[in-house]
């Protein structure tokens, strides 16, 4: 799959580890769970790269008021969405970054800045010049423990990179292997990833 990078919102708040992103309904079509993204500081800084582990869609009062009532219009649902004054929040997991053309896999020398845009990475040339090498995947491994659903989100990416290269069961096969490597020791982790990835490619050899 080939395509320019498309915005999916801006930089609401950031870290060293990742940042959360604000967007509109409308915005929401395309980015999900495990997509590849990055962070393009409108200075000419470094570009972030990470994953998205988290959608949270907050309430308001009026919404509060509308599930309350019965039968509501579809237009009010329809307007209320287009209109919301909150914003859907997307929570990014950094992996990575790129540096007067140096892609670079580990966590950023800074963050990106408030309202800095956000875009989707959709151009298989850059999704393959990102994920060539591997050791990012260890970036994801030690964010085990934590609020990060670990297993489903290297389920989510390995399947959305395989797809963006073209179906390349070389590249999954290598992310598998690497996997296996890194987890060696860690089979609560290991054994339910293989058998979800199994599930979702089912065309490639997986050992479990």
């Amino acid at each position: 799959m080939n395509g320019q990078a498309l915005e999916i919102g801006r930089v609401l708040r950031a870290s060293t580890t990742g940042f959360a992103v604000g967007c509109r309904v409308n915005q929401l079509t395309t980015p999900g769970f495990g997509s590849l993204v990055k962070a393009q500081p409108v200075d000419a800084r470094e570009t972030i790269y990470g994953l998205i582990y988290d959608i949270n869609i907050d309430d308001d009062q009026l919404i509060r008021r509308l599930v309350m009532v019965e039968d509501p219009r579809q237009e009010v649902i329809e307007d209320q969405r287009r209109n919301r004054l909150l914003p859907i929040e997307m929570s990014v997991l950094s992996i990575g970054y790129q540096m007067h053309g140096t892609v670079v896999h580990g966590l950023p020398p800074r963050p990106p800045l408030n309202l800095d845009p956000v875009e989707l990475c959709q151009d298989r040339a850059e999704v393959e010049r990102f994920t060539e090498e591997l050791g990012y995947l260890r970036l994801i491994l030690r964010a085990a423990g934590s609020h990060v659903p670990v297993d489903q989100l290297l389920v989510a990416h390995i399947n959305n990179i395989y797809q963006l290269r073209g179906n390349d069961a070389e590249w999954a096969t290598a992310a598998l292997a690497e996997l296996i490597e890194l987890l060696r020791t860690d089979y609560d982790v290991l054994i339910p990833t293989l058998e979800a990835l199994s599930a979702a490619l089912p065309t490639l050899e997986i050992g479990i």
